[in-house]
This record gives structure tokens, C-alpha cells and sequence, in this order.
């Protein structure tokens, strides 16, 4: 019996390796045919913090002052590949960051194998990902999207094995590997929480010693993360788990208000502004205002976020020029619009039948997980490039899923 199942892990281990080698050389043919974009914006800061860790100053970004307001991982893994390769151009970022396309598919397939019994159907599904214009296309941005995808992924294939298997080793490393993800984005604190959660779905099986792989998950995302947290308060004398973006993203959603009969929230920005209030009595204003205008903030807002986070995420056409608001595109485009939009339809459809407990726990998580993403972004910021970072998922959720514990 042995044999069998060597024989089929072994040729699983072709299809993943020949996948992955498919994604990460269409994502550097990519780099070499088409100029890099601009660094602007969120990139030059990423940037600054990388080259200072490859050169060793640390976590900043003029070089002496500790920087807190962007998430950890991604300058810390881009500067260790710049302090490696002696590098540090925007065109080394993006060989990284095809590396991380590569493995984001790789792990997506290996997810796949986890909820689907079929292994075309699975195979379909990473070719997808492999050469998606727009998953290749974010490798040339010095931005996280890749990053995010890559961890993401890891961290739910790793949480449905714990949930279809449990071990006190396989909760360990769910648990760590949630740690990494929320040091790339703090928005996926709560995972870890909603995995231990999944314990109590019907028909999970609990062989594990009971509260041992609980107790190892969550330990194992704390110590990941606590190190960060203490760093922050050593230099900010604050409690930040992560980073600091927070006041940005508050200040973000206010100058962005279009509340009719009211000044645009831009001008409450310049109005600040002038009158000089800054610190916690800045922040004091920023939440009357969101306060002040609840049906605003916390109606209509988050229903354009969510319909945002839904969007197809452009950048690089955008970047060069083409296809902006109110000019022609090609057929295929809003094709591929209908197809972007219907993976967020099958994923409502599964996140549903999950919370009804039609669906076995561990893609039931993959679901669930997946739409408390889209909600929390919708409840913070929506945008396309946001939602690449679950693009696994929604590729998971049209796939016929396994009817029985295996």
C-alpha cells in the first residue's frame, strides 16, 4: 500500500513543480518584455525601507528614525533578496517577486488538491492563477499583492490540513504561518481565531489531545508576531501589533467623503489643516466626523467598497495609459469582467451553504475566511488589488468540493 500512495504524492510533486515553473516563467517573461512601471507612491516607501535593511540601518525610512506605519514583512523579505543579490533596483524586485507568484501558485494548487477530488479540476484552477494577466502583471509593482497572495495561501492550505487531520505539529504551523500573514497585512488578525473556530463545525475530527492544537495554533501566532509588537513599543511607547496605518486609512476614508449637502471631505482635511490640529486631537475629529455621518460611513460606503473589492484591479493597463474611465476596451475585457465578478458570486454561494453547515469544515473555513476578508475591507477600504490577495480562494470556490472526510 505503500507504493500507491508514494507514487501518487511523487507524481503530485511533478504536477506542482512543472505549475509553479509555468507561473514563474510567465512572470519573467513578462518583466523582460515589457518596461518596468514608475516607483511612486506606497512603492518608494517599500523601497527605502528595503534598501535600509540591505544596508543594515534597519526598519526605517530616512535611515535613523524607526519606521512603524508599513507592515513588516514584505521590505524585510525584499531587503534580505537585495542584501543576497547586491541588488536593489526595481527590476530585482520584480525577479523576487515572481519567485512569489510562482510559489503563491504553487501552494494555491496544493490547496486545491486539499477540498477538490478531482486532479484535472484542480491542475485547471493553478493553470489559471499561473498566467492570469492580472496576478502576472502585479510581479512589476513594488507592491505587496504577491507577498499577500503567496502567505495568504500558505496559511489556509496549512489550516485546512490541520482541520482535515489534526496534530498538535500541523496546528503549530498554521499558527506561524497566520503570524507571517498578519506581519505582511494586519488585516487577517482574526484567521487564526476563526480556524480554532472550525473546531466546533460538524464533523471535525478532534485527535489531537483535545485543547493541545488550539493552544499550539494560537501560541505559535502570538510568538511570530510578538516580537514586532515589543519592537514597536520599545521605540513608539505605544501598543502596535503591526504597523500604524491605521490613522492613514481613517484619514483616507474621510478625505475621500462625498456626503451630499456637506463639504467634501477633502476640504474637513484642509480645514485641519489650517487651524493646526494635529496628534490624538486630529484623530478625535476624524472620528466625530465618520461618527457624524453614520449612514454615510457605515452604509453606503461599505457597500461601494464592497462592489470595489470586486473590481478587476488594473494598475499596469492604467499605468501605461489605456482603457481609463469612459474610453472604449476590448471585448475580452468585460469578459473577463463577467468571470472576475462570478468567482465573488460562487464565493457568497459558498460562504453561505458553510454557514448553514452544508459544506465540510475545512472548505467551509476556505469560505468563510474568504468573506470575512471581502467584509473587513469593505469595512476599511475597498479596492481590486486588495482582493488578490484571497484570488486562490475565489478560484477554489467554482470547484467541485470533496463530499466526505478523507
Amino acid at each position: 500500500m505503500l507504493l500507491p500512495v508514494s507514487g501518487k504524492r511523487f507524481r503530485r510533486g511533478i504536477v506542482v513543480a512543472a505549475v509553479s515553473t509555468l507561473a514563474l516563467a510567465a512572470a519573467l517573461l513578462f518583466v523582460w518584455a515589457y518596461p518596468l512601471p514608475a516607483v511612486w507612491y506606497d512603492s518608494v516607501e517599500y523601497l527605502s525601507l528595503a534598501r535600509n535593511l540591505a544596508e543594515g540601518k534597519g526598519f526605517t525610512q530616512d535611515g535613523a528614525t524607526p519606521a512603524v506605519y508599513r507592515p513588516p514583512l514584505f521590505s524585510t523579505l525584499l531587503g534580505g533578496w537585495f542584501f543576497i543579490t547586491g541588488t536593489s533596483s526595481p527590476l530585482s524586485a520584480a525577479v523576487l517577486q515572481s519567485f512569489f507568484h510562482a510559489a503563491g501558485t504553487a501552494f494555491a494548487l496544493l490547496l486545491f488538491l486539499e477540498l477538490t477530488p478531482s486532479l484535472a479540476w484542480a491542475i485547471c484552477a493553478a493553470l489559471f492563477l499561473a498566467v492570469n494577466p492580472l496576478l502576472v502583471t502585479r510581479v512589476v509593482f513594488v507592491l505587496q499583492e504577491p507577498t499577500l497572495l503567496l502567505f495568504t495561501t500558505l496559511a489556509v492550505w496549512m489550516s485546512v490540513r490541520w482541520i482535515k487531520n489534526p496534530s498538535t505539529p500541523r496546528a503549530a504551523l498554521a499558527g506561524a504561518a497566520w503570524g507571517l500573514c498578519t506581519l505582511a497585512k494586519a488585516v487577517a488578525w482574526f484567521a487564526p481565531f476563526l480556524v480554532v473556530a472550525m473546531r466546533f463545525f460538524p464533523g471535525v475530527r478532534r485527535r489531537d489531545g483535545g485543547v493541545r492544537g488550539p493552544v499550539a495554533l494560537l501560541l505559535c501566532f502570538a510568538a511570530v508576531v510578538a516580537p514586532w509588537t515589543i519592537r514597536n513599543f520599545v521605540h513608539f511607547q505605544r501598543f502596535i501589533p503591526v504597523n500604524g496605518q491605521g490613522e492613514g486609512m481613517l484619514k483616507w476614508n474621510v478625505s475621500l467623503a462625498e456626503i451630499p449637502g456637506e463639504p467634501p471631505g477633502e476640504r474637513f482635511i484642509e480645514e485641519l489643516d489650517r487651524q493646526g490640529v494635529t496628534g490624538e486631537a486630529r484623530t478625535a475629529r476624524y472620528w466625530k466626523y465618520v461618527f457624524d455621518h453614520p449612514v454615510y460611513f457605515l452604509g453606503y460606503r461599505v457597500v461601494r467598497n464592497a462592489v470595489r473589492f470586486a473590481n478587476p484591479a488594473r494598475d499596469w493597463w492604467w499605468d501605461r495609459g489605456r482603457y481609463g474611465a469612459g474610453e472604449p476596451r476590448p471585448w475580452y475585457w468585460g469578459m473577463y469582467d463577467m468571470l472576475h465578478r462570478s468567482l465573488f458570486l460562487c464565493l457568497l454561494y459558498r460562504g453561505c451553504l458553510a454557514l448553514r453547515g452544508s459544506t465540510l469544515a475545512p472548505a467551509g473555513f476556505a469560505a468563510i475566511f474568504a468573506c470575512a476578508y471581502w467584509g473587513l475591507h469593505a469595512v476599511l477600504l475597498g479596492e481590486g488589488r486588495f482582493a488578490l490577495a484571497i484570488y486562490p480562494l475565489l478560484a477554489a470556490m467554482p470547484l467541485p468540493w470533496e463530499d466526505h472526510e478523507t
